[in-house]
C-alpha cells in the first residue's frame, strides 16, 4: 500500500510531460510564424522581380 502511496505522489513524469507539451507549443508557433513569413517574402520577391521584368533601358 505503502509503494502506491509513493507512486501518486511521484511528480518525475509531469516535469518531463509539461517540458514536451512546452516544446510542442513552441514548435507550432515557429512553424506558424516561418509560413507566414515565408508566403510574404514570395510575394515580396515576386514584386521586386516583376518590376524589374518591367523596366527599359
Amino acid at each position: 500500500m505503502n509503494s502506491m502511496y509513493t507512486f501518486l505522489n511521484d511528480e518525475e513524469g509531469a516535469t518531463a510531460m509539461e517540458y514536451g507539451l512546452l516544446a510542442a507549443l513552441i514548435s507550432a508557433v515557429i512553424i506558424g510564424a516561418v509560413q507566414t513569413l515565408g508566403t510574404q517574402i514570395t510575394v515580396a520577391l515576386n514584386t521586386v522581380s516583376t518590376a524589374m521584368g518591367n523596366v527599359t533601358n
